[in-house]
């Protein structure tokens, strides 16, 4: 009997582990087809390659942006990229804040604009209010780089603006190149709301518009139908703020080098290829070396009869000077304003089209050229524009210069490079006595609290003068 119970105890124990056998069997059946199953099912996104949703509390809404083509740099672009040090960065649309201004930056961008290299090209950044808008087409034409476009709209003004935007990219013999360069973007105070804002590119390109009326005429531009004294800055009796539309379109740039210039004066022809080919060729022109002075690169700027043919290049422009049909640019207003050093060799200096840029001469902002206001490549690291100083106020450009004075830059000025006014010639004249008037109480400020500030902030130079 005692052989017996330790028989049953056996098989029961055996019974046991055959019974512990069977269920890690199934368990690993049941794993494994688990796992044939997922192998099957397509892998899903890493959750940080899923788009970010909008967020209902912010600003500014998720869009998705075009794909950046594969970039083929030319062997110039590659050797300046790596002697400027320069990072490619796309322009992509941006509703901020910039001081009391509301800021759609490049609600609309060129095609060719928004992937631009750092060293490609380089880009003529300006500013304007709708009443401008009949300059582009003849900047861009000349430049054939990117232009980044400022634009003032205060109220109502901003929907005569993006009628303008529509017109210029559709119905101007120069539409297809003004689509390829312009980014437009634009601001208007927080006290001077317009009615609707575009949330978008779309919301600007999408709207309706024409550029043929019924009878096959061309519609008329709506930037020449609405007078400047009947827009919405007039009006309300607000000043223009220069100096914010210059930052603002400054701060768009994704070249390395800029341009800061208004939009009434236009470039001789090949200006960008020819700086970057002088620059490619002769490192030295550049500042590389910390230690060295900071420096820009001023152009000779010129005014030229009305109805004459603004220059190609600097033969057509000794050839109007000649007939006496151009001179330096304010000549009658400010003669120092524009005077370059050496201004009267630079004018006897003639040019064939195989010159190539050079730098002409060079010089500080100091004694006879204390009151230059130039108009200058750099590299977008000089000091900003002022923007409590306006158009109105005058002085715009000098509180800048007076800056970079302080800070010991030089103007290293080229040849055979050279910009012209929009074509008439403007001659001295007591002016509006209202603008006479705020140009006194703008030059009190200055010198009251700018100027001190900017000893300060820059330095102390008694040479400099605003």
């Amino acid at each position: 009997m005692a052989s017996l119970g330790f028989c049953n105890r056996r098989y029961v124990r055996l019974c046991l582990v055959l019974i512990l056998l069977s269920v890690a069997l199934l368990l690993i059946c049941g794993n494994l087809q688990q796992a044939q199953s997922l192998a099957q099912t397509p892998k899903p996104m890493d959750p940080k390659t899923y788009p970010a949703a909008p967020n209902a509390g912010s600003h500014e809404e998720y869009v998705e942006l075009p794909k950046v083509p594969l970039r083929e740099d030319s062997p110039r672009t590659k050797e300046l990229q790596l002697l400027l040090k320069c990072r490619n960065r796309s322009l992509r649309f941006q509703r901020l804040q910039h001081g009391e201004y509301w800021l759609l930056r490049n609600l609309v961008i060129g095609r060719k604009s928004r992937n631009a290299g750092c060293a490609e090209t380089m880009t003529y950044t300006t500013n304007g209010d709708y009443s401008f808008f009949d300059n582009l087409e003849t900047v861009v034409s000349r430049w054939r780089a990117p232009v980044s476009f400022a634009i003032h709209t205060p109220g109502y003004d901003l929907s005569v603006t993006l009628d303008a935007i529509r017109y210029v990219r559709n119905c101007l013999p120069g539409s297809e190149i003004i689509k390829d360069w312009v980014t437009f973007h634009v601001y208007f105070s927080n006290q001077h709301m317009p009615v609707n804002v575009p949330y978008d590119e779309a919301g600007v390109l999408d709207q309706p518009s024409s550029c043929t009326l019924a009878n096959g005429s061309q519609v008329p531009p709506p930037y020449t139908q609405i007078a400047r004294n009947e827009s919405y800055k007039v009006r309300a009796n607000l000043t223009y703020p220069i100096n914010v539309g210059r930052n603002i379109a400054r701060q768009a740039a994704n070249t390395h080098f800029i341009f800061a210039c208004d939009i009434e004066l236009y470039p001789s022809l090949g200006f960008v290829d020819q700086f970057l080919d002088m620059v490619a060729h002769n490192h030295s022109v550049l500042a590389l070396d910390p230690k060295q002075p900071r420096r820009v690169y001023p152009l000779a700027v010129f005014e030229i009869e009305a109805g004459v043919q603004v220059p190609a290049d600097k033969s057509e422009l000794l050839a109007l000077f000649r007939r006496q049909q151009a001179q330096v640019f304010h000549l009658h207003l400010c003669r120092t304003c524009h005077t370059i050093p050496s201004q009267r060799e630079w004018l006897n200096l003639t040019s064939g089209a195989e010159d190539q840029m050079h730098v002409f001469s060079q010089t500080l902002r100091k004694n006879q050229f204390k009151a230059w206001e130039p108009f200058y490549v750099s590299d977008n690291t000089e000091p900003f524009f002022d923007e409590r100083v306006t158009w109105e106020g005058q002085s715009n450009k000098r509180i800048q210069n007076y800056a970079m004075c302080l800070l010991g830059y030089e103007y290293h000025v080229l040849s055979p490079a050279f910009l012209v006014h929009s074509p008439g010639i403007k001659q001295s004249s007591e002016g509006d006595s209202s603008r006479r008037e705020f140009a006194k109480e703008m030059n009190k400020f200055i010198k009251n609290k700018i100027e001190p500030e900017y000893r300060v902030l820059f330095g102390q130079n008694k040479a400099c003068k605003t």
